[in-house]
C-alpha cells in the first residue's frame, strides 16, 4: 500500500451534502433534541397527539428510536433495543443516540445495504427517510403537548413525506396500521404539518 492510499484510507469520512439522507436526519434531530431538552419536569404529564403516550413516555420512546437506529447502523437487531422506563435525562440520552448514530452510519455505502427494521428489510438510504419522518412527526407531538414551537425546513423533508407515504391512506381502521385517518392540512401546509397530517394527526386543530 503506497503512503497516499494508506493516507486516504483512514481519513475522517465525510459530512453529508443535502442529497443525502443522513443530512436531512441530522438536522431533525438536532431540533427534536433542542425541544427535549426545553422540556420541564411539570410537561411530563401532559397529554401528546399520539393518544398511547404522555410526555414522558413519548421522550422515552424518541430515545429508543435514536438507540434502535445506532444498533441497526452497527449491524445488530433492532430487536435488542426496547423502550425503557426513565425518570430523567432524556434528551442526554437522545444526544448520545444521535452521536453514535453519526458513528454507525458514518460509512455512505449503508445507504445501500438491506437493513431489518420492525417492518421489513429496507435499503439504509430508505430508512434514513422513514426515521425522519417518524421523528419529525414526534417532534410536531411533543411541540403540540409542550405549546412549543417546533419547524424544519421544508428542504429536508421531501424525502421523508415521500416515505411516509408509503402507509397507504386507505385501511387506517385496521390495528395493524399505525396511524389514524389521513388529516390534510391544506394546499399551503409545511411539510412537517403534511407529515403529521398523513400520521393522522390532527393538524387543523
Amino acid at each position: 500500500m503506497t503512503e497516499t492510499n494508506a493516507s486516504n484510507s483512514s481519513a475522517a469520512p465525510e459530512a453529508p451534502n443535502e442529497d443525502d439522507p443522513r443530512f436531512g436526519f441530522a438536522k431533525v434531530v438536532d431540533a427534536v433534541g433542542n425541544l427535549m431538552e426545553a422540556t420541564t419536569a411539570d410537561m411530563l404529564g401532559n397529554s401528546t397527539p399520539c393518544p398511547e403516550f404522555k410526555v414522558k413516555e413519548l421522550l422515552e420512546h424518541m430515545v429508543m428510536v435514536a438507540r434502535r437506529v445506532a444498533v441497526i447502523g452497527r449491524g445488530e437487531h433492532w430487536s435488542t433495543v426496547d423502550q425503557e422506563s426513565t425518570d430523567s435525562g432524556w434528551a442526554q440520552d437522545f444526544r448520545t443516540g444521535a452521536h453514535d448514530i453519526m458513528t454507525a452510519w458514518s460509512d455512505p455505502a449503508i445507504l445501500q445495504k438491506t437493513l431489518e427494521v420492525p417492518w421489513g428489510a429496507f435499503p439504509g438510504a430508505a430508512l434514513m427517510y422513514t426515521y425522519t419522518a417518524e421523528l419529525a412527526v414526534h417532534g410536531w407531538d411533543l411541540a403540540t403537548a409542550t405549546n412549543r414551537e417546533f419547524s424544519i425546513d421544508d428542504d429536508v423533508l421531501h424525502g421523508a413525506l415521500a416515505a411516509i407515504k408509503f402507509v397507504p391512506a386507505e385501511g387506517r381502521e385496521s390495528d395493524d396500521v399505525p396511524f389514524s385517518a389521513v388529516v390534510d392540512p391544506g394546499p399551503d401546509a409545511s411539510i412537517l404539518e403534511q407529515l403529521a397530517g398523513w400520521a393522522g394527526r390532527d393538524v387543523l386543530a
